[in-house]
């Protein structure tokens, strides 16, 4: 350890999520914790004042935390990273995040259009009749008539699992009547058999998108380094990539962010792949293109430009690989279902029949949504990956979905000992609470998509489960049972960004944004601790970094986060309201706080700057 601490923060709140030690910092053989010191990006110290200030040199940087509070830097363990970032430089927002009519959607679209350069094309992402519940119906002849017939359109649900295109965007992408859905997608037709401009799912959705025009390289690189910036300025220190496809436009941009000595985030990724088909083997399998269906579509182009590409020694040919410590290959990702938006998920009891399902596009009535996966094929693919000791995460929302995933875990497990390979069931919207105790008995984990309550759970009552939503992701049943477990957002087909104390707080009080007084399913809530270590420690034991992140220990990386207020004093209703002053990526400040020098000595009080400059 370093004879001299680079920085040392004293002053305030200090939350280390260490098991050794309660939350206000104090264990039966231990003093309170009162300061943390930190070198060459690594904490030394955590302790008494007396102890750690030992580490004092003349050019330690000595951080008054003003009665703020620290804490270990937050982890997301299921995000699309990239996809957010190419979101966020290619397309227009609207989502019922920025609008809440269809006046206010028509007015920015419209707006868009009129602004586009010659050979551009109209590119939305947001269409969320669940929440906006006066948006029309589209169709190809809806945006013609309404929008444009001269600029190629493309509306994208929000969910990411449907888009709609007006005729000249149907023309580009070569849909005809006389073309059949491609494998995993649909191209929605008339009783004439004319495509209507609806389109499901990724093969479909990118029969028209890989037509549109290149994205500007430059702003695709100023969207992620954007998007990563934004990351850091909610307090996450790492954040994952659960669809990853190796690009090489993307991939270079993820390698050359990394390098940066300001990189303000770590990423994992977790390759996209599928299950082998009958009478396949896994190696014939692998050799195909890695993505032929999915639930979490791209919105990368791949007419996409390719920037200089940049090798490092363990990094594999068309992938990042384990690149270094900001960006490396965590595992492999399977879908096993749908979504919930589109009657898609794999459930035991059918969706509702209601206007809104038929808006959305569900299938006809009784509709039990999709397994993508046949059950030999999933169980010869996990035994194939776990064999590697490779992770798995498989996305299943319902609970057939869910009953095929721990079948195949099951089975795989069953044969192997001592293989830590920590594999995950992703969202687990309706997994049951029988479903949970097994995941738990395997040493499977669970990443919990709680958050759809905050927007969803009131349509989700009136017009696509009815009270089963009240058992929507059973958080305090994984809790009873000692499992590990996190919760996530899955952004961007979800609404907003990625605000953890959104997600914490939904997971405490099981409300909605728009009711605070009516709970849905409060016997399954948990409490403000368990929800942090969702976020820290456990969020850290996902991605196999629970030996250099998640806590304040000694010995473990200096990703670290500053809060204007401790959230375990806080009214959970009001979690939203606590700010991030900084974050801190291997000891080195992100600059959200504006540094000032008091007592005369460099000792330095952290404020947060103007929202405005972030």
């Amino acid at each position: 350890m370093a004879k001299t601490a680079d920085t040392i923060f004293y002053g305030g709140n200090i939350i280390t999520m260490d098991e050794k030690m309660t939350r206000d910092g104090q264990s039966p053989d231990s003093p309170i914790v009162e300061a943390v010191a930190v070198a060459g990006g690594v904490i030394q110290a955590v302790g008494s004042m007396k102890d750690v200030f030992r580490l004092v040199g003349r050019k330690t940087q000595v951080i008054f935390l003003n009665d703020q509070t620290l804490m270990p830097g937050f982890i997301e363990t299921h995000q699309h990273a990239t996809m957010c970032a190419m979101k966020r430089s290619v397309y227009t927002d609207i989502s019922s995040m920025v609008y809440r009519t269809y006046s206010e959607v028509e007015d920015a679209m419209k707006t868009k259009l009129q602004v586009l350069e010659p050979g551009n094309w109209g590119l939305f992402f947001g269409w969320d009749p669940e929440l906006i519940p006066d948006l029309p119906l589209l169709s190809a002849t809806f945006l013609d008539n309404n929008f444009s017939a001269t600029v190629p359109i493309v509306v994208i649900g929000q969910s990411g699992h449907v888009c709609w295109v007006n005729s000249l965007a149907l023309t580009a992408g070569g849909i005809t009547a006389r073309m059949d859905s491609p494998d995993g997608g649909t191209i929605v037709k008339d009783e004439n058999g004319n495509p209507t401009g609806q389109l499901f799912e990724e093969p479909a959705m990118m029969l028209v998108l890989n037509q549109s025009p290149p994205p500007d390289p430059e702003a695709i690189t100023k969207g992620f380094q954007d998007q990563w910036r934004y990351y850091a300025s909610v307090g996450l220190t790492t954040v994952t990539e659960l669809g990853y496809m190796p690009s090489e436009f993307t991939d270079g941009i993820l390698r050359e962010m990394s390098d940066q000595s300001d990189c303000p985030i770590r990423i994992g990724l977790y390759k996209m792949e599928h299950a082998i088909e009958r009478n396949e083997t896994v190696e014939q399998r692998l050799k195909k293109p890695p993505i032929t269906k999915s639930c979490c579509p791209q919105i990368v182009f791949g007419n996409a430009p390719t920037p200089a590409k940049k090798q490092r020694s363990g990094s594999s040919q068309g992938s990042v690989g384990n690149y270094n410590e900001r960006l490396w290959e965590a595992g492999i990702k399977l879908v096993g279902d749908g979504s919930p938006h589109c009657g898609t998920m794999a459930v035991r009891e059918p969706f509702m029949n209601t206007p809104l399902t038929e808006n959305l596009g569900f299938p006809k009535a009784p509709g039990y949504g999709n397994l993508n996966m046949d059950s030999e094929a999933l169980v010869d693919t996990v035994r194939f990956f776990h064999e590697k000791g490779t992770q798995i995460a498989i996305h299943c929302h319902g609970e057939r979905a869910s009953e095929q995933a721990l079948k195949a875990y099951e089975q795989v497990l069953g044969d192997y000992d001592n293989k830590d390979n920590r594999h995950r069931m992703e969202h687990c919207g309706l997994t049951t609470v029988e479903q949970i105790k097994r995941a738990g008995k395997i040493g499977v984990g669970i990443s919990f998509f709680v958050d759809h309550l905050r927007y969803y759970a009131l349509v989700y009552k009136t017009d696509i489960f009815g009270d089963r939503v009240n058992r929507w992701t059973p958080l305090s049943e994984a809790t009873k049972i000692g499992m590990k477990w996190s919760i996530h957002q899955d952004h961007p087909t979800y609404p907003g960004d990625a605000v953890p104390f959104s997600n914490i707080k939904t997971a405490v009080t099981r409300c909605t944004r728009d009711d605070p007084n009516t709970p849905y399913g409060p016997e399954y809530r948990v409490s403000v601790h368990e929800a942090l270590k969702a976020y820290t420690v456990d969020a850290a034991f996902f991605l196999h970094r629970e030996k250099d992140l998640g806590t304040i220990t000694p010995g473990k990386k200096a990703d670290l986060v500053v809060l204007s207020k401790n959230p375990y004093n806080v009214d959970p209703f009001k979690l939203e309201d606590i700010r991030v002053i900084d974050t801190y990526l291997d000891g080195h400040s992100n600059g959200f706080a504006t540094v000032k020098t008091i007592f005369g000595a460099n000792i330095n009080i952290l404020e947060r700057s103007d929202d405005s400059q972030i």
